[in-house]
């Protein structure tokens, strides 16, 4: 039986990381489904989970809408209590974003509920495959995390952690 090419093995790692993504996201589905929360509103709390405070117009750019209809979207996240507006201790002109506890414990709520969705799965494995899994994640996130760490001072986004 011939080897698998260099570009055989990234398409199985890709295909094989799609579907688990996929199949988290169904698992959790249900409970999404429940709020009443546009693919919009969900964007913005994901990244405001990520980045922290933000101004509306990196909001804005982050999810590639003007600064108008950022500012409608973060009113009616601020109506649900998701997230709160302050002023910018740095520039009073500027308005930054962040997540309320609510806001807050709502994404947190979900990433418990996809932890313990993999615990579940997980918990089917053996030591062996275990330990392929630890060893073959950790280099990606390894890797990810280097990437990520050289491209982010150059995003140009105006935040305030």
């Amino acid at each position: 039986m011939e080897k698998p090419s260099i570009t055989d093995l990234e398409n199985e790692i890709i295909q094989a990381y799609l579907g688990l993504g996929d199949a988290l996201r169904v698992a959790i589905l249900p409970d999404w489904v429940v709020t009443d929360l546009t693919i919009s509103q969900l964007k913005a709390l994901m990244l405001l989970t990520h980045h922290g405070s933000v101004t509306i117009s990196a909001l804005a750019r982050l999810l590639n809408m003007g600064s108008p209809a950022a500012s409608i979207l973060v009113q009616q996240l601020v109506d649900q209590s998701l997230v709160e507006r302050s002023e910018d201790a740095r520039d009073r002109r500027r308005t930054l974003v962040r997540l309320t506890s609510h806001g807050s414990d709502l994404i947190m709520g979900r990433h418990k509920q996809t932890e313990t969705k993999l615990r579940e799965w997980l918990t089917q494995l053996g030591e062996v495959e275990l330990t392929q899994v630890v060893d073959g994640l950790s280099i990606l996130v390894n890797l990810a995390r280097g990437k990520q760490f050289q491209e982010e001072p150059s995003s140009g986004l105006e935040t305030s952690q």
